[in-house]
C-alpha cells in the first residue's frame, strides 16, 4: 500500500508493497537469467528493450509494468503468475521470510 510521508513541508508518496512485490519478481528473474548464463543484452534483444532499460529494471531504478515483467519472463521461458492471498497469510509469510 502507498502512504504519504511529510518531511520539511513536502509530501513524499512512498510506494511500499507494490515496489516490494516487483522487486521480488525482478530478483527472481535476474537470478534465473544468471543461472542460464544470459546477459542483459540477450534480454534486451529478445524483448525489444534497450540494454540500458534492462539494467534499470534489474537495478530497481524504476518499477516495471506487468507487461515488462511478462516480456522479461517470456525470454527465460517463464510465465508471470499472480495470486491473491488473505492478508493474515501474507503477513505470516513475510514475517517468516524476514527471520
Amino acid at each position: 500500500m502507498d502512504y504519504v510521508y511529510q518531511a520539511e513541508g513536502t509530501d513524499v508518496i512512498v510506494e511500499t508493497k507494490g515496489k516490494c512485490v516487483c522487486n521480488r519478481v525482478v530478483d527472481e528473474l535476474v537470478a534465473i537469467r544468471k543461472e542460464r548464463h544470459m546477459t542483459q543484452q540477450d534480454i534486451a534483444d529478445a524483448t525489444g528493450m534497450k540494454r540500458a532499460n534492462v539494467a534499470r529494471v534489474e537495478g530497481k531504478k524504476f518499477t516495471p509494468t506487468i507487461d515488462v515483467l511478462m516480456r522479461y519472463a517470456e525470454c527465460l521461458g517463464l510465465e508471470v503468475e499472480m495470486k491473491l492471498v488473505e492478508l493474515a497469510e501474507k503477513d505470516k509469510e513475510m514475517n517468516t521470510e524476514e527471520n
